[in-house]
């Protein structure tokens, strides 16, 4: 099976669950993808994709990776980080400074910066997403 029909079949799965469930959203993130499944306006479930045309522009989506906070603490970038700056893997994006310990956020892949996810002198949480980095 090629990467483009495990996507589709990923989002084919998501769409399925989102029909029997309350959630509006579901979201599922791996080391190679990050995809979303909406609940349509009106609480409608989400339409099937059934045209090639829709299906090659679900397989067209760019593939995007978030950068998680390590530990809780203060977040301290390395610069102003802005959508669309290039980064390389094990690029310094910034630290999170707890109990007065530094520890660095890296970037986990080449791409570039497609969102920043937190202002800098912010608290984070374990955990918290703080970029999006489109892979590329």
């Amino acid at each position: 099976m090629s990467e483009r029909d495990e996507v589709l079949a990923l989002v084919d799965e998501l769409a399925k669950l989102l029909e029997g469930s309350p959630a509006t959203t579901i979201e599922v993130e791996t080391e190679r993808m990050s995809v979303t499944v909406r609940r349509g306006a009106g609480g409608a479930p989400p339409e099937k994709t059934a045209s090639s045309q829709e299906r090659d522009a679900v397989a067209k989506v760019e593939k995007v990776q978030r950068v998680h906070a390590t530990t809780v603490g203060i977040f301290s970038a390395t610069k102003e980080w802005k959508s669309g700056d290039a980064v390389t893997r094990g690029t310094v994006l910034g630290a999170i400074q707890s109990l007065g310990a530094m520890a660095d956020i890296t970037a986990p892949a080449d791409g570039t910066i497609d969102e920043v996810l937190v202002a800098i002198g912010a608290p984070v949480e374990y955990g918290q997403p703080l970029f999006a980095i489109a892979l590329g």
